[in-house]
């Protein structure tokens, strides 16, 4: 079935969520065209009639949202349907992949293995990064939940993010997806801001008034950790550090937090730019800035979240800053 108008579409991405959404407005009736040689008895039956389009869409149903400018379009979404709102206009909540992995049930112990063989184990076609360290794992229970809880808990334990890329998990560490040779489309996005930024909430700071407090985390190959609480600046956005390493010196563990916090401390943007549908952004990947005002502006920046949306006020893109790339 294929819609070729929908009223409104907005998206979210991001690394942060083991799940990407959507909200799609379709209207309510719909013409059905007359069916070609692929055409079920169904689809024969209501062709050229107007139908009400919750008798056409069910929980569960695939749907792929592409959109684009003068003709040229390319997938914005792929999912499942995951709830109907009986609303005017008519209104579907899309989930990607994430939508059967809270639907899988786990209820199980694991013992003696490791955080990658669990993780294979739990999604046999998980894409892990190298960063995925070889934690050991003594013993682990999922107590009557799901695939999606179990890899969330693991997040939290571990430190990791995890998220669906092209209908695949990916598992790593914030930011590792990308290379700075990876040729794919979205992994690097250009604004100007006299030329293609529609918008902004950013502010510009210097390294100087940034103020980070961090908790540190060291995670050992034996799966325990040392903490270190209250490392960098009193009065400090609060962040937790995360370190791979078999010290436990806490007055190690907080030089080599301190190194890491210098990372988030640069003359750069911190906020959310809007731009048009063009170009095409993919969270964890980079945006380079340009000012042709103040050029002494100009970076490079890792993306955090793109907010995807489409209707009557036009095609946009919000996307939310990270770090500065390379800093």
């Amino acid at each position: 079935m294929e819609f070729s108008k929908i009223s409104a579409f907005e998206a979210e991405s991001t690394w942060k969520n083991l799940g990407d959404t959507a909200t799609l407005k379709l209207y309510g009736f719909v013409q059905v065209l007359p069916p070609d040689d692929q055409a079920t008895d169904e689809s024969a039956t209501i062709a050229g009639k107007l139908v009400k389009v919750e008798d056409l869409v069910k929980v569960g149903d695939a749907v792929e949202v592409r959109l684009g400018y003068d003709g040229e379009l390319r997938t914005e979404f792929s999912g499942y349907v995951a709830e109907i709102k009986l609303t005017i206009p008519f209104e579907l909540r899309l989930e990607d992949e994430f939508f059967h992995l809270k639907r899988t049930p786990v209820n199980r112990a694991w013992k003696d293995t490791t955080l990658r063989k669990l993780l294979a184990e739990l999604v046999p076609t998980v894409q892990l990064s190298s960063t995925v360290p070889q934690l050991h794992i003594d013993s682990f229970r999922a107590d009557r939940t799901t695939v999606a809880g179990v890899i969330n808990k693991l997040k939290e334990n571990y430190l990791v993010c995890a998220y669906f890329r092209a209908g695949r998990l990916f598992v790593g560490l914030p930011y590792t997806e990308f290379s700075s040779t990876s040729n794919i489309d979205g992994a690097s996005s250009y604004y100007h801001f006299q030329q293609n930024v529609v918008d902004d909430d950013l502010t510009y700071k210097r390294k100087e008034d940034v103020l980070i407090k961090a908790k540190v985390v060291a995670i050992h190959r034996n799966g325990k950790k040392t903490t270190v609480p209250g490392v960098g600046d009193v009065d400090g956005e609060e962040r937790t550090i995360t370190l791979r390493t078999e010290t436990t010196d806490k007055a190690e563990l907080t030089r080599m937090a301190q190194v890491e916090l210098a990372k988030y401390k640069y003359d750069g943007y911190r906020g959310t730019l809007t731009g048009f549908g063009v170009p095409f952004v993919l969270h964890s990947g980079t945006a380079d800035l340009h000012d042709g005002l103040h050029p002494q502006r100009d970076g490079r920046y890792l993306v955090d979240s793109v907010k995807t949306s489409f209707g009557p006020s036009g095609f946009r893109r919000v996307v939310e800053l990270g770090k500065r790339a390379n800093s």
